[in-house]
């Protein structure tokens, strides 16, 4: 800061300013150089908090020093299958994780780093026209197991329904009428409407 009757007070500002240019991600989350301009192989990572998969709300305190490997692309992130912990890595996994950045470094100091924080849960309604494109290979599950629980338009969720194994024949018997009306039910359960 200028001192009091500086008169070279352009020298701190313009300094200032210097460093607020190179914050380029801010904010929760953001992941910086521990100094300007880096000296180092190490981030700082502001604290801040993040949703998870169950809708809950996890916080992460922040991270003053992480260090990250010379000479490499690193990826930064939030590990939900390590209870969150900060984690540098070469990429980022297919598990569930909370990205943040990938650190770029020279032989002993921070060339970039790219924000990748994203934006995922949504307060309120989804959008009219908002698609979900999902994966071609592997396919989606919406529900991993039998005893979770879904419902659809207002109705209670439930686990999978019973379905019974029967077998239709060519002919309509009560064989049928039965595996016809447990869809039926299954159906209503879910809500399919009256």
């Amino acid at each position: 800061m200028p001192a009091s009757g500086d008169r070279t007070w352009n020298v701190p500002v313009n300094g200032n300013c210097s460093t607020l240019d190179a914050l380029t991600p801010v904010g929760s989350l953001a992941v910086i150089t521990t100094e300007f301009p880096s000296a180092s192989l190490n981030v700082h990572v502001a604290a801040g908090q993040f949703v998870k998969q169950d809708g809950t709300v996890g916080t992460f305190t922040g991270a003053t020093s992480q260090a990250v490997t010379s000479s490499a692309t690193r990826a930064l992130y939030l590990d939900g299958t390590n209870s969150w912990a900060l984690t540098v890595n070469t990429a980022y996994p297919a598990t569930p994780h909370v990205r943040l950045a990938t650190v770029v470094t020279g032989s002993s100091t921070i060339t970039s780093i790219a924000d990748n924080r994203q934006c995922f849960m949504v307060c309120g309604s989804i959008a009219d026209g908002v698609n979900l494109t999902l994966g071609t290979v592997t396919g989606t599950q919406i529900g991993t197991a039998t005893n979770q629980k879904l419902g659809f338009y207002g109705a209670t969720p439930v686990v999978q329904q019973t379905m019974g194994a029967a077998t239709a024949s060519s002919s309509w018997t009560s064989v049928e009428q039965g595996m016809l009306q447990t869809v039926y039910n299954a159906l209503r359960t879910f809500g399919s409407g009256s």
